[in-house]
């Protein structure tokens, strides 16, 4: 078996547990993009995220989150971030229980291009307490590179525990101009 046959193996097959569940690319204008996890077998999800915007000032890539028996994402300001801008600036971000989105990049032109490794721990539990964290780099779609540290969950243990069956991605300034994304399931 070659190389690159043994590493799709390894990675996308289920041979260790991880598993590709969704994947898509859309280079058509859109205000938000809805990813179901509800996927009963897997506790943990990594999702790769590629995502441009339309805005053209300061703003921020985010999330937010359908828990199991709701009908609409949580609006509310019931989630937590934090984040740190790898920058001489040490630009950070603290976000505690007062968010109405959970946050995956901070205070950035959305048209300057993002790529995110996410974890979504316990996000397909109702007994593990959910939380993210990953990394995001501009893409330098608009002359900028820099890299982000971001993680979070819900600000209560109440919500903490229930799971979630789908996630929202958007820009809280302008459109989503271009995503392409790929879902992972992780057992436990």
């Amino acid at each position: 078996m070659s190389k690159a046959a043994d590493l799709a193996k390894f990675i996308g097959n289920d041979e260790q547990g991880i598993q590709l569940l969704a994947s898509a690319s859309s280079t058509t204008n859109v205000s938000s993009i809805d990813i179901s996890i509800d996927y009963s077998d897997f506790v943990n999800f990594r999702l790769i995220l590629n995502a441009i915007g339309t805005g053209s000032s300061s703003g921020n890539l985010a999330w937010r989150w359908k828990r199991d028996g709701q009908s609409t994402f949580d609006t509310t300001d019931i989630y937590g971030s934090q984040g740190a801008l790898h920058d001489v600036d040490n630009n950070h971000l603290n976000i505690n229980g007062t968010g109405t989105y959970a946050y995956i990049v901070f205070s950035q032109n959305p048209n300057r291009g993002f790529q995110s490794d996410l974890f979504l721990g316990g996000f397909g539990s109702s007994t593990i307490p959910t939380a993210y964290h990953g990394m995001t780099s501009m893409t330098g779609m608009d002359g900028a590179v820099s890299s982000f540290a971001i993680g979070g969950s819900y600000d209560n243990a109440t919500n903490a525990r229930e799971r979630i069956k789908e996630i929202q991605i958007f820009f809280n300034v302008g459109d989503i101009d271009e995503i392409h994304y790929a879902l992972y399931g992780m057992r436990a």
